[in-house]
């Protein structure tokens, strides 16, 4: 899509944000076999108060896909620090993170997930990252295949068992 316009967060985008999040746990909960995702009172303004406290604290880059004015997606990346218990078991390096991505069900599958990954990317190559680390909802199978098209391999696997 030709008409897509990325750019940075900015408060007056917070209500809107917030819907978008309520939607995400939404839809991770429809996915959830188990039904242990539950989207608690207040959760999009909870989690983008926390989400924008990371970027702030981490470097980070909290980047917003328009079409004609409509948020239709976002992505947020920050970087990480190896602490003294990491560097015992990996390479000194500087790390990054995506921690949010997300499109609006009606804008899916037009690009807009990519190209906000390629930004992402981007910014943390930008910032001296030589690693990114991005975690999926084993569930959530088509994001899965995007990361994995995007080079990403399966690194650590958290199993659940309910008792």
């Amino acid at each position: 899509m030709d008409n897509i316009k990325f750019r940075p967060y900015q408060k007056s985008d917070f209500d809107t944000i917030s819907c978008l999040l309520e939607d995400f746990i939404d839809y991770l909960a429809s996915l959830d076999p188990d039904k242990r995702i539950v989207k608690q009172a207040d959760y999009g303004n909870n989690y983008l108060r926390k989400t924008l406290k990371e970027v702030n604290n981490k470097n980070g880059s909290f980047i917003i896909a328009e079409i004609e004015n409509k948020i239709v997606g976002f992505g947020v990346a920050i970087v990480e620090k190896l602490s003294q218990n990491d560097l015992m078991e990996v390479l000194p390096h500087t790390p990054g993170r995506i921690i949010e991505l997300y499109v609006d069900s009606k804008y899916r599958g037009k690009g807009i997930g990519t190209q906000l990954m390629q930004q992402l990317e981007s910014y943390l190559k930008q910032k001296g990252c030589q690693t990114i680390h991005i975690e999926v909802y084993a569930p959530n199978v088509k994001t899965h295949k995007l990361y994995k098209r995007f080079g990403y391999s399966d690194r650590n696997i958290d199993m659940l068992k309910l008792l």
